[in-house]
C-alpha cells in the first residue's frame, strides 16, 4: 500500500472511530451553524477578566496571537453542494481587540454586555472571536472576550486559553482555506453527501414519526428567522447575575443532603425556575444538561449531548434525592441509548433553513426548558490571560430582540464552573414584563440559594 493510500486509510478509521478527528463539521456544529443562519442570532461565550491595573497593550496583542495557535484559530467554509458537510480550515488571523477609552465605575460595568452586543463574531467570515478592553475608574480594567459558540463550546474555549497562557502552540492541522468550486471540491463533497445520504434517510424518517407523535399536543407555529422589523430593534441586554460560592462549603452542604455537588446546583436551578415561573401544568421543571464528549485532540466546536429531567422544585428543596436518581438514569440512558436529538442531526445538511427552525422546535420542545451547564473544573491557567485576574466571569451573549424574547416565553440558563476553591455560577434570565432587569432578577437569585441553604456573593 502506497504512503498516499496508508494515510487515506488511517484518516477514514480516525473518522470513524472519533468525529472530531477530521476537518469535516461534525453535525451538531453544522447544524449550529444552520440555526445561526436560519434564525438570524446565535450564541457567544463571553468571558470576563477583572485587573487592579491597565493592562499592556503588548501584553493583550501576544495573548491575542497565542490564541491562534489552538482551536480558535480557525474558521468553516461552506461545501459547494448546498446539501454538502462544511468544513474547518486555519484562520491565522488573531481576533481584533476593541479599546473603550472611556472609564466606568465598577458598578456599572455590567452595562458593558450591552456594548458588546453590537461587536459581531462569525465562524464563517470572522472574526471567529474578538476581545475588549474596558477601563475602570480607579485605575482598573475588565478584558472581555467573545468566541462563536460554533466555533467552541465552554471546555474548548477554556482550554484554548490555558494552551495560549501557557505558551503551547498546537497544531491542530486546519487546512488552508481553498477555492470552494474547484473540482477536487466538488468530487469529494459529492462522495462524502453520497456516503451519508443512508444516514439522513434514517433521519427523516425518525423525524416525520416523531413530527406525527407531537403533532396533536404542540402549536403548529414555528420559530422564524428575523424579520426585517426584529433587524432593526434594539438588542435585549439579557439580564446576567453572577453566583461565588466557597467550593469545600457547597460540597459540605450537598454532603449534609446526600447528594453530589452537581446535584445541589441542579437542584438550585430547579428552585430558581419556580421562582421565575417556568414550569409545567403539574409544577415540575424541565432541567436541559448539555454532557460533555470531548475526547483528547477532539476538534469539534460543539463536542456535546445532552439530558432532560422533569425536576419537583419542592422536593428539590429538602430532598434532592429524587432528582440525584433522575440524573443518573438519564446519563445511563444516553450511554445505552443516545440522546433524542442525535438520530435527526444526519438530516442537517440536506434541509431548507425552514425545516432547520422546525428542528431546533423540536428540539426545544413546546414547554419552558431550562439550561444547567455544568462545565466543571477550569484549569487555573484560564484566570491568568494577562497575569492573574481577579475574578473570572463565563456566560452566553446572544443578540436577541423584545419580540423574539415575548415568543420565547423568556429563558434561564445557569453555567456553573469551578476555579481553583471557587465555584462559580452565571444566572442569564428573563420573564417578559417581570424580570427585564439585572435588579428585578438578582433578589430571585438571593432567595433561589436561600431556599437551598447556600451563601454566596450576588453581583
Amino acid at each position: 500500500m502506497s504512503p498516499s493510500s496508508a494515510d487515506k486509510l488511517h484518516r477514514r478509521r480516525a473518522r470513524a472511530s472519533d468525529p472530531g478527528a477530521d476537518d469535516v463539521l461534525c453535525y451538531l456544529d453544522q447544524g449550529s451553524f444552520v440555526g445561526l443562519r436560519a434564525l438570524g442570532r446565535g450564541p457567544a461565550l463571553h468571558l470576563t477578566w477583572l485587573y487592579p491595573h491597565a493592562l499592556d497593550e503588548a501584553a493583550v496583542r501576544q495573548f491575542s496571537e497565542r490564541l491562534t495557535g489552538g482551536l480558535l484559530g480557525r474558521l468553516l467554509q461552506r461545501s459547494p453542494l448546498p446539501w454538502g458537510r462544511h468544513r474547518w480550515v486555519a484562520n491565522p488571523v488573531p481576533g481584533p481587540v476593541t479599546w473603550f477609552r472611556d472609564p466606568l465605575p465598577d458598578e456599572c460595568l455590567p452595562q458593558l454586555r450591552r456594548e458588546l452586543l453590537d461587536l459581531p463574531v462569525d465562524p464563517e467570515h470572522g472574526p471567529g472571536w474578538r476581545l475588549a478592553v474596558q477601563p475602570l475608574e480607579g485605575g482598573g480594567c475588565a478584558l472581555t472576550m467573545l468566541v462563536s459558540h460554533t466555533i467552541a463550546d465552554t471546555q474548548a474555549t477554556s482550554q484554548a486559553i490555558a494552551d495560549a497562557v501557557a505558551g503551547r502552540c498546537l497544531d491542530h492541522g486546519f487546512p488552508s482555506p481553498s477555492w470552494r468550486w474547484s473540482p477536487v471540491m466538488l468530487a469529494r463533497d459529492s462522495v462524502e453527501s453520497l456516503r451519508a445520504l443512508p444516514g439522513a434517510w434514517h433521519a427523516l424518517v425518525a423525524l416525520v414519526r416523531r413530527s406525527r407523535k407531537g403533532r396533536a399536543g404542540v402549536s403548529r407555529s414555528s420559530p422564524r428567522a428575523r424579520s426585517s422589523r426584529d433587524r432593526l430593534e434594539p438588542a435585549v441586554d439579557v439580564p446576567l447575575v453572577r453566583v461565588v460560592m466557597d467550593a469545600g462549603a457547597c460540597k459540605r452542604r450537598a454532603s449534609d443532603l446526600g447528594v453530589a455537588s452537581n446535584t445541589l446546583i441542579m437542584a438550585f436551578t430547579a428552585r430558581l425556575a419556580l421562582r421565575m415561573g417556568r414550569v409545567d401544568a403539574s409544577g415540575r421543571v424541565k432541567l436541559v444538561l448539555p454532557v460533555s464528549d470531548r475526547r483528547s485532540s477532539d476538534r469539534r466546536g460543539n463536542a456535546l449531548r445532552s439530558i432532560a429531567v422533569m425536576a419537583d422544585p419542592d422536593a428539590c428543596r429538602n430532598h434532592p434525592h429524587a432528582l440525584q436518581r433522575d440524573i443518573k438514569a438519564a446519563l445511563a440512558s444516553l450511554i445505552r441509548h443516545g440522546d433524542d436529538l442525535s438520530p435527526l442531526l444526519p438530516l442537517i445538511p440536506y434541509v431548507p433553513l425552514w425545516l432547520a427552525r422546525h428542528l431546533e422546535r423540536t428540539a426545544l420542545g413546546a414547554d419552558l426548558p431550562v439550561g444547567c451547564s455544568l462545565a466543571g473544573e477550569l484549569p487555573l491557567d484560564v484566570n491568568r490571560p494577562c497575569g492573574e485576574a481577579s475574578l473570572l466571569q463565563i456566560s452566553p451573549l446572544e443578540r436577541y430582540t423584545a419580540a423574539e424574547l415575548e415568543r420565547l416565553g423568556g429563558l434561564l440558563f445557569i453555567l456553573s464552573y469551578r476555579v481553583g476553591e471557587r465555584l462559580f455560577a452565571t444566572v442569564s434570565g428573563y420573564v417578559p414584563d417581570r424580570v427585564t432587569t439585572r435588579a428585578e432578577l438578582a433578589p430571585i437569585v438571593r432567595d433561589a440559594l436561600a431556599d437551598m441553604d447556600l451563601c454566596g456573593a450576588v453581583g
